[in-house]
């Protein structure tokens, strides 16, 4: 438990938020019954806001500050903004934490190098961080991993491929990427298909949702053979 604790310590914004292609976001220019429409259907209390790309976010909508203004379709919403708090991507999470706190705010937008959006990080996601590290070191039960059997996983593409190699017991291969999905790209070139089957070492991985330009979920299975079965994809 000790060793996870100083793992969370260690972790940055990057590792664990939301990556922008995955963040709710809206434009200034939305009509207030759109806005509302995205808060229903989203089910987020907060969104950010943008002024003609994502990567110039300009304010945080808080959901409840609507409320003064329910019924009331002539007001200019972007007036009730509240400030971002940005935050570099190598920023650890602990000092994120201490400054939401600080600032008693729940989100953080998170940028590149370059200032552009990298992703959006909440006090729940940190907090969900924290409570993963303080988990049992062989707790697979978080639903973004959920072990099937002892041989069979279902992974968000997102997870780290520390995680699922470990619980394989197979040696973390070397590369560019932290998870999953990023490892699978890498190892192919390109981004499968749904119900494609890539086979690593003694690893089948089936894809289970992924579009044109991500891999979402994947099942992965141990292939129990004497020999470890040769790479390729199918």
């Amino acid at each position: 438990m000790i060793q996870s604790i100083f793992s969370f310590r260690d972790k940055v914004a990057r590792e664990i938020m939301v990556p922008r292609i995955d963040a709710v976001c809206i434009s200034k220019t939305a009509k207030l019954a759109d806005l509302i429409k995205v808060i229903i259907d989203k089910g987020h209390s907060r969104i950010p806001v943008y002024e003609e790309n994502i990567d110039n976010i300009i304010g945080i909508l808080h959901a409840k500050d609507l409320l003064p203004y329910w019924g009331k379709d002539d007001f200019d919403w972007p007036n009730i903004l509240r400030d971002p708090y940005f935050v570099p991507e190598t920023k650890k999470i602990s000092e994120i934490l201490r400054d939401l706190r600080n600032k008693k705010s729940h989100m953080a937008v998170v940028v590149d190098e370059y200032g552009g959006t990298a992703g959006i990080l909440t006090m729940e996601d940190i907090i969900e961080e924290i409570i993963g590290e303080i988990q049992d070191e062989y707790d697979y039960d978080d639903k973004r991993l959920v072990k099937i059997d002892d041989d069979t996983i279902v992974a968000d593409a997102r997870v780290d491929i520390e995680d699922v190699m470990e619980f394989f017991g197979e040696e973390i291969p070397e590369g560019k990427f932290e998870t999953i999905g990023g490892f699978i790209i890498s190892l192919l070139g390109r981004v499968p298909s749904v119900k494609e089957v890539i086979r690593f070492n003694d690893l089948e991985i089936l894809i289970e949702a992924a579009d044109n330009r991500r891999i979402s979920r994947v099942r992965i299975k141990r292939v129990r053979k004497e020999e470890p079965v040769e790479m390729y994809s199918q």
